[in-house]
């Protein structure tokens, strides 16, 4: 006999596609660190080998932007890359998923983990990569309101570095980037291992994400702190980042298990 779920008040949708969100605890957040690191030990090397690969992009990108003589896009690139990093944790996923089933998982299946719900996952995919152009745009304006008059070469950029202008332009890049951070939290922390597990179309599954966070704020806060944390300390290091992706990646899916999955 089937059990009957009954709905509390929160749990209504907002639209029909809308999944079932879970509230969690705060002690939550390190049993999905703790499940992504299993993770990654059991992906043998392959998710760490998948992180590398968007680390050299990443390489590629500020090395791009230094022979092009744009040194004040560098660090907005690297961020910026950043906040596209959801989109490349669709590969994490499907190792997480084909874990819990017991299927073997290849580098190549990570690659090509967006076929499972290709449409919908291109979708926020190129939405990400908008919202990316669309940071570097701020960022080269939020430089010459900065410093006005400026060239954007290395030499005057180190000269201002410590001043008034230079404190200025830190102050208002953080705020920026906050802001955009918070956008694709809010809207990517479920919503991509949603699409993945369920195939669930783009704005539903954004709406889902949102939700879950809203209704998980203090849990939801605690997990995004962990995340910048070791992101920074993964920065810090350099190659530690080929660790970093796949922890928060793997531990990411776990949450959604939790958060939203059956």
């Amino acid at each position: 006999m089937t059990e009957e779920v009954r709905l509390e008040p929160h749990q209504r949708f907002l639209v029909p596609e809308m999944a079932l969100v879970r509230q969690v605890e705060t002690s939550d957040v390190f049993v999905w660190l703790a499940k992504g690191w299993a993770d990654t030990k059991a992906a043998k090397g392959v998710s760490v080998l998948y992180a590398a690969l968007f680390l050299l992009v990443g390489i590629f990108i500020s090395f791009g932007f230094y022979h092009l003589e744009l040194p004040y896009l560098i660090l907005p690139s690297i961020s910026g890359f950043l906040l596209v990093g959801p989109a490349m944790a669709i590969g994490f996923y499907e190792g997480s998923l084909r874990r819990q089933q017991n299927q073997e998982f290849h580098l190549w299946h990570a690659i090509f983990g967006f076929r499972r719900n290709t449409y919908s996952l291109m979708g926020i995919g190129i939405a990400q990569v908008f919202l990316f152009m669309v940071w570097i745009r701020l960022s080269f304006t939020l430089f010459a309101i900065a410093f006005p008059g400026v060239m954007p070469e290395w030499g005057p950029i180190f000269e201002r570095a410590m001043s008034w202008e230079g404190v200025h332009f830190a102050f208002m890049i953080t705020v920026l980037g906050a802001v955009f951070a918070t956008i694709i939290f809010v809207t990517g922390a479920f919503s991509l291992p949603l699409m993945v597990d369920r195939k669930t179309v783009l704005i539903p599954s954004m709406l889902t994400s949102a939700y879950a966070v809203f209704l998980n704020i203090n849990v939801m806060i605690l997990w995004a702190f962990m995340i910048v944390v070791i992101m920074f300390l993964g920065l810090l290091s350099g190659i530690g980042l080929i660790i970093a992706f796949p922890l928060i990646g793997h531990a990411t899916w776990h949450a959604y298990q939790q958060v939203i999955g059956d």
